[in-house]
């Protein structure tokens, strides 16, 4: 999952330079905004844009954002709330204008793309636009045709609308725009020219469009309206704010997208390194089993139906058997991720598939069609494997089913499972979507063990991970943290210490505090949780918001500190020098202390001094956690229960 969450970040956050300028707008009472609705289809030389661009907003806004997005992209769906902020406090100064740029590697994002125009040519695009949405997961065209009757359009229009090539032609022209400005990554929007990229909190969004509006309203008093005022606008020290517009209008055509020369992948040349490490993966009686049971090689797959990533390595995996013949067994163990709602559901259906001698056919339906895991296909592929529908609910709705499932993961979390998919190889660990050639290598070389051994199967697999590892979610290693200088809760002399170093910036800390609230209050008078502070040097903002917390600490004491520490993680992606100090004055910090500790600079060296010690004992990124000076590292993520499996051990 690695991989592919990496090509998202990426595709988010590259940039390109712009730059603006303009006057503050003068404070007057915004009066009660007008609804904003769609403009309705109109001829080509009408509005401000032409009409086959979907746009919200008043016809004379002072400034217009061109929002650049894919409906597949997960990154593009959260900032649909801080588009209705905008459109809620601005009203008819602001005009919204969609272009699509539906990446490549979203399959289902250029089908919304049109069924989203085909909305727009009877008037209900931003309806449609939000249904899209909403249902990221099941981009199908049985479903755009299903939300089209919801949104009372005419269905047969729409359909015909679907095939029209020139809905397709204006995607793809949109995206030769988008490429043409630099915007290849999803968000990006221009505001009067200007980029904004990436999903910015509603902050980022106003401090632009309060300089827009300035900027724009001495041109619209000198009686520019409608295109004129955009044009004039749009115009304004913008690097591509230009191009872009001239692109929109159809006063020049853009370039084609530069195809990139794929590259060319290097088979491996041999495992790597870890891939030597054997663990001690023993496989519960009834897992699903396929080829020779007496093979010397054993692999052991940890999968998620729902994962990309998955569905890829079953492919290649089904290559290496066919390969191997019958010298090779595979295991299947079920490892469902969180963050993909449909997974469950279909390692549930899988096991009642199994349970009627059909797991691998329902196993291979389900990864045939991993993007579409509805209750109703479940039911669909059921019928089609002839399975008994009333067994089937039984079984999947059983109790014993969603206990096989988490046991399979707790298996998982002994073997330092993280993610989807892992392989073991006789107890060697693969991890990822990786090239048949890799399964190779490791097989060949476990093949070369085998010949020596007399024993085949299973009591050669039993022999193999003998002595494999067991993940520990403690560290041998016991750390002296003094911290005797920062923050905490619970009782000082607690037997249990949960040191956290983390960074009010950091979106992963965030999600901590939660949990070790809860673990506190679990284990009254058992458990400490101390701050350490470890503020990233790529979060600005996170050393001044640590240093006012520990100014927080020093004038209140813990209760203060925590008070502090609970709003800077609840402003987290508003945070500026300013709303800082504005936390400081609302939790009623003495502001002379507050800004004399600020210029001293002695809490900012008690934070380093942290830091190096965070650093000395293994701290790498945040949050990091140590219980006991044992770095804490739980394959099912920080969370009260993990927290609590961990000090129950340490308290007997």
């Amino acid at each position: 999952m690695n991989r592919y969450s990496n090509i998202l970040v990426a595709a988010v956050v590259m940039a390109f330079a712009v730059s603006a300028c303009g006057k503050k707008e003068e404070a007057k009472a915004p009066a009660e905004p007008k609804k904003v609705e769609e403009k309705k289809e109109a001829k080509a030389d009408e509005g401000a844009l032409p009409a086959t661009i979907p746009t919200k907003g008043g016809d004379n806004a002072l400034v217009t954002i061109v929002e650049i997005s894919d409906f597949q992209c997960p990154f593009c769906s959260r900032v649909g709330p801080t588009i209705k902020q905008i459109e809620k406090e601005y009203g008819d100064k602001v005009r919204i204008a969609w272009v699509n740029n539906a990446l490549p590697f979203h399959k289902d994002a250029r089908p919304a793309a049109i069924a989203g125009l085909a909305a727009h040519r009877q008037g209900k695009f931003w309806e449609m636009h939000d249904k899209l949405f909403a249902n990221q997961r099941e981009l199908t065209e049985d479903n755009f045709k299903k939300w089209a009757k919801e949104l009372g359009l005419d269905v047969a229009k729409f359909e015909k609308d679907l095939k029209d090539p020139e809905l397709g032609k204006q995607v793809d022209r949109d995206q030769k725009a988008a490429n043409a400005v630099g915007a290849r990554g999803t968000p990006a929007f221009f505001i009067n020219g200007k980029l904004l990229s990436g999903a910015q909190p509603f902050a980022n969004f106003k401090k632009e469009i309060d300089e827009a509006i300035t900027k724009a309203e001495p041109v619209a008093k000198g009686g520019k309206s409608g295109r004129e005022l955009l044009e004039a606008v749009f115009n304004r020290d913008a690097a591509n704010g230009p191009k872009l517009l001239g692109f929109l209008l159809g006063k020049e055509e853009p370039p084609a997208v530069a195809q990139r020369k794929p590259q060319e992948r290097k088979a491996p040349t041999k495992p790597p390194p870890d891939s030597y490490q054997v663990w001690k993966v023993k496989v519960p009686e009834g897992t699903p089993m396929k080829g020779n049971k007496d093979a010397p090689i054993t692999i052991v797959e940890f999968s998620d139906f729902e994962c990309p990533f998955c569905n890829r390595a079953t492919n290649t995996l089904n290559e290496v058997v066919k390969a191997n013949g019958d010298k090779v067994r595979v295991f299947f163990m079920h490892n469902p991720l969180p963050f993909h709602k449909n997974a469950k559901p279909a390692h549930q259906a899988a096991i009642a598939a199994d349970a009627q001698g059909k797991f691998w056919e329902m196993h291979d339906k389900l990864f045939e069609n991993f993007r579409t895991l509805t209750e109703e296909n479940i039911k669909k592929w059921a019928g089609e494997l002839g399975l008994d529908m009333g067994e089937f609910d039984k079984v999947r709705n059983d109790k014993k089913t969603a206990a096989r499932i988490a046991a399979d993961m707790e298996l998982g979390q002994t073997v330092s499972v993280r993610g989807t998919p892992n392989f073991f190889i006789n107890g060697r660990k693969i991890v990822g979507a990786q090239p048949k050639e890799m399964f190779q290598m490791v097989i060949d070389e476990e093949l070369k063990k085998a010949e020596k051994s007399d024993k085949k199967g299973e009591a050669y697999y039993e022999s193999v991970i003998a002595n494999g590892k067991v993940f520990s979610e403690l560290d041998d290693k016991v750390n002296e943290f003094d911290v005797s200088k920062l923050p905490y809760k619970g009782k000082k002399d607690a037997p249990v210490t949960i040191v956290e170093f983390s960074d009010f910036q950091c979106p992963f800390c965030s999600r901590v505090p939660g949990p070790l609230k809860e673990t506190v209050e679990n284990y009254k008078g058992k458990v400490k949780v101390v701050f350490a502070h470890f503020p990233l040097s790529f979060h600005k903002m996170a050393m001044p918001a640590s240093v006012m917390a520990q100014e927080a600490f020093v004038q209140g004491g813990s209760e203060k500190f925590w008070e502090a520490h609970d709003k800077l993680f609840a402003a987290q992606r508003e945070l500026s020098v300013e709303k800082i100090d504005g936390i400081a004055k609302e939790i009623g910090l003495d502001m002379k202390k507050y800004e004399a500790a600020k210029k001293s600079g002695d809490h900012e060296k008690l934070i380093k001094d942290t830091m190096a010690m965070g650093t000395k004992g293994g701290v790498r990124g945040t949050p990091t956690l140590f219980i006991n000076g044992r770095k804490f590292q739980p394959l099912s993520g920080y969370n009260a229960a993990a927290f609590g499996k961990v000090v129950d051990k340490l308290l007997k």
